[in-house]
Formats: C-alpha cells, sequence, structure tokens
C-alpha cells in the first residue's frame, strides 16, 4: 500500500513499535526494512515525501530512515528532512531519525547534530544498517532515558 490514504487502512496492533522507510531504491528498501523487523518493528515504506509527511502526521512512528535524496531531493533541500526539522520539540524527541547519504561517515555525532537527526550513515555501509541502527538507538536511550523518566513522572508523556 503507498499513498497516505494506505496509511489509514493499514493493521495496527496495540503496543507495535512502528518504524518507516524513505528510501528509492528497492534493494535499500529491502535492507533496511529487514533489519528493522529484526529489531522489532513493523515497517512501512513511503511512496513519496507527500506520502511520509502525512503518514508522520497520522501515525507515531519510532524510527524513521530516511535517504538525503529520497524522490529527487537534495542534501540541502529534501522536505521530508525539513517536516521532521519543524516538529514541535515534545513530538520531536520520541522519533529516532537516520539519515543516510553518500558523504557521510558512519555514526558522525557532530554531523547528526548538524543535520538535526540521531544518526548519520554512509550509504555504503547499507549492509551493517542493522548494527547501525541497533548502536545508534541504544546511545538515544541512554541519551534521553533521564529526560523521558522526568516527563513521565509530571505527565508529559
Amino acid at each position: 500500500m503507498a499513498g497516505p490514504e494506505a496509511a489509514e487502512h493499514e493493521a495496527f496492533e496495540e503496543n507495535q513499535r512502528l518504524a518507516l522507510v524513505c528510501h528509492d531504491a528497492a534493494e535499500a528498501q529491502g535492507a533496511i526494512k529487514g533489519a528493522l523487523q529484526e529489531l522489532g518493528f513493523k515497517v512501512h515504506i513511503a511512496g513519496s515525501p507527500s506520502d511520509a509527511i502525512e503518514r508522520m502526521r497520522k501515525i507515531a512512528y519510532e524510527v524513521v530512515v530516511l535517504d538525503e535524496e529520497f524522490q529527487g531531493a537534495t542534501p540541502h533541500d529534501n522536505p521530508v528532512l525539513q517536516a521532521i526539522r519543524s516538529m514541535p520539540m515534545a513530538s520531536r524527541r520520541y522519533i529516532f531519525v537516520g539519515l543516510l547519504g553518500k558523504q557521510f561517515k558512519t555514526l558522525d555525532n557532530m554531523m547528526a547534530f548538524a543535520k538535526s537527526v540521531n544518526v548519520v550513515v554512509n550509504s555504503n555501509d547499507l549492509p551493517q544498517i542493522k548494527g547501525v541502527l541497533r548502536q545508534g538507538m541504544s546511545d538515544n536511550e541512554v541519551f534521553y532515558r533521564d529526560l523521558h523518566e522526568i516527563l513521565r513522572e509530571v505527565g508529559k508523556r
């Protein structure tokens, strides 16, 4: 199923961990989807930037993996990344965002910070995506653990 309408009709299970993949190449989609499924996620594939943005507006994804050139975007003008950056921080901090690109050094924290994502991955490291995502998500959990606990205690999440 593709398109924003499809997101409304997909079956969801309670407490299901959801991930969204935004990549054009079928082989890369398969590798990312397989890795995320092995990590316990139900995976949706976005068909276009507008589909991805609409899905993120309607569905609480825990993970988004985005190719910086998804659907012809440029590294400096990616509408999905712009939508993620413009999210209210109260929502954004609960989404782990992985950005794939040709010029990144995998797990470069300074580049991830500069791009407003949680982890960057060099496109050539796609065969190791499961380990990279697992490491990035683990680091992110440790980083935000205390904040999330405090927010739960005060009823903000």
